[in-house]
């Protein structure tokens, strides 16, 4: 048992006193050892995956949410990986291996919540394209959400809808429903345009693809988004 009231309270983003009323009326696992309430990470982590809680890896309690009108501000050079060689089996731990994360996260949770997602049903979404990412919120204390493309050099066959191997995987990591559910939606919109889904599957460089990003968001007269 590694984890007492108060960091419990900062993996779940909420006050000591609601995770004590947690406790007292007996809705998260916990123990009393030697007159002390502690917690098992891993089984708080999973509970909060059963309640659809969000969870913060970070060092820091509190976070306030990212604004954001399209998802180009969310990318950068480091959004993108090249000649990326994964495998089938391994992929997910893989690709999370990559990410440029502070060494106290913990990077085998993310890899987990990942996994379990993917065992609910593939996020090979079909042409080429994946969208893994948890069913939970993650806070990893960027101070805005996490979307990372991967080009393979060799594609995968990872149960796409459409039965075509994946040869782009683009990974995100929101810190909050709203904003998963916008990214979502922006993603759906560029890749429902041939010239976005060309420009992922010939791995143009970043400044092509956020070019491109910003073209297709004033065809469509994008307006600010209300998170």
């Amino acid at each position: 048992m590694d984890l007492s009231i108060y960091d419990v309270s900062t993996l779940l983003m909420t006050d000591k006193k609601e995770v004590e009323r947690l406790v007292k009326k007996k809705i998260i696992p916990s123990e009393n050892i030697q007159n002390k309430i502690r917690f098992n990470k891993q089984a708080v982590i999973e509970w909060a995956l059963l309640n659809n809680k969000p969870i913060n890896l970070s060092d820091t309690s509190h976070f306030n949410e990212f604004q954001f009108e399209t998802i180009s501000p969310l990318l950068d050079e480091d959004s993108f990986y090249y000649n990326c060689t994964l495998t089938k089996e391994n992929y997910i731990r893989e690709i999370v291996s990559q990410l440029k994360l502070s060494e106290s996260i913990d990077r085998n949770i993310i890899v987990e919540l990942l996994v379990n997602r993917e065992k609910l049903m593939s996020t090979a979404i079909g042409n080429g394209i994946a969208l893994p990412h948890p069913r939970i919120p993650i806070v990893l204390g960027f101070g805005k959400p996490l979307i990372n493309f991967f080009f393979l050099t060799e594609p995968l066959e990872l149960n796409s809808i459409d039965n075509k191997p994946v040869h782009t995987i683009i990974l995100i990591v929101s810190q909050t429903v709203k904003q998963h559910l916008y990214i979502l939606a922006h993603l759906s919109y560029l890749l429902s345009m041939a010239e976005f889904r060309s420009a992922l599957e010939n791995q143009k460089s970043f400044d092509e693809i956020s070019r491109l990003i910003e073209g297709l968001n004033k065809q469509r007269n994008i307006q600010p988004a209300s998170l």
